[in-house]
């Protein structure tokens, strides 16, 4: 009996031991594919209701109808342009022709307007009131993914990108948005009804909280130095519609930053070759998506894979600097 205590108690050392080093080397294995992960992945999420929007030039390839409550939406830039995509509730009359010929091509004379007289006053709709923003994916660049999720009631919605394109055939100074129809065809706007049926998804869990504050600018509730992928919540805290967009430094340069930074608003440099929001975008920063034009009250989320590096959050606001709606934050090297 004493020989086979022993016996089992040798073996079960054996055993534990082998089980130990395979998981220290399923570990360390894991380790090394995660890191890897980080050289060709991109910020695709696994979820129950997940919505896939594709761009391939001055266009939305997405889904006419989805289910209301939480959606997750995987935006891939495939284009040559940076773009965006944000969602406009409407009046359940307003089609996409009405929202195009009463709303976008009056914003864009009014753009081309302004040029030469800054007092000129809008012609917008009365039914303009009654919009509302329910946010979207921040700015991406050619080739990358956005990944945002957006609690949506049911309704009637446009999806459009506001960034601009310089001329676009017309001979009038300044940049056309994205969302202006082109030679008699729908610029970067979809119509996307949300029905009665409710989605599976269920709000996701951040581990960065963004607040968007009227006093403090962007208020961030932890550290962010690790690399790998993060799931953000922003919350818009201020009076107005509000936007979170992630950048990464390519290069570090005052000059650059102080060109991010006047071109993030739409209405800098009006009529000028470096006009806000007209493309090219400034050189030396890559745009990762975020949150965009999230109106009073609301939270969103999005999620980023993060590689070691330098990034900012930055705002579309005249001086997202100066006015506190801009934050550096520098990711290592370890996971």
């Amino acid at each position: 009996m004493k020989e086979l205590q022993l016996f089992t108690k040798h073996l079960f050392g054996k055993m534990f031991l082998f089980f130990l080093l395979a998981a220290f080397t399923m570990g360390c294995e894991k380790e090394e594919l995660d890191t890897a992960n980080l050289e060709i992945a991109n910020a695709s999420v696994k979820s129950m209701n997940t919505v896939k929007i594709t761009s391939t030039g001055m266009n939305f390839i997405a889904p006419d109808e989805i289910p209301s409550g939480w959606n997750t939406f995987e935006y891939t830039n495939n284009s040559a342009a940076p773009h965006f995509f944000l969602l406009v509730k409407v009046p359940e009359n307003i089609t996409l022709e009405r929202y195009s010929t009463e709303l976008t091509i009056p914003f864009n004379e009014w753009l081309w307007e302004l040029t030469n007289n800054p007092e000129a006053i809008p012609d917008f709709p009365d039914w303009f009131s009654q919009t509302l923003n329910y946010g979207g994916s921040g700015i991406i660049d050619p080739g990358q993914t956005a990944v945002t999720s957006i609690n949506l009631p049911p309704g009637n919605y446009i999806m459009e990108c506001y960034i601009k394109m310089p001329g676009g055939g017309f001979e009038k100074p300044g940049g056309v948005f994205h969302s202006f129809p082109v030679n008699e065809t729908t610029g970067m706007v979809k119509q996307l009804t949300v029905t009665t049926e409710k989605a599976k998804e269920k709000e996701p869990k951040p581990d960065i909280t963004i607040d968007i504050t009227t006093n403090n600018g962007y208020v961030i509730d932890n550290e962010i130095n690790r690399p790998g992928l993060h799931t953000f919540a922003v919350n818009n805290e201020v009076g107005l519609t509000a936007d979170v967009h992630l950048v990464r430094f390519d290069e570090g340069t005052e000059e650059n930053l102080a060109q991010l930074n006047s071109w993030m608003f739409w209405m800098n440099n009006l009529g000028a070759l470096n006009e806000g929001m007209m493309t090219p975008a400034p050189a030396g920063f890559t745009f990762l998506g975020g949150a965009q034009e999230l109106s009073a009250g609301g939270t969103t989320y999005f999620q980023a894979l993060l590689k070691p590096g330098k990034y900012a959050f930055i705002a579309e606001w005249p001086d997202s600097i100066a006015s506190g709606y801009y934050h550096e934050f520098e990711v290592g090297g370890k996971k």
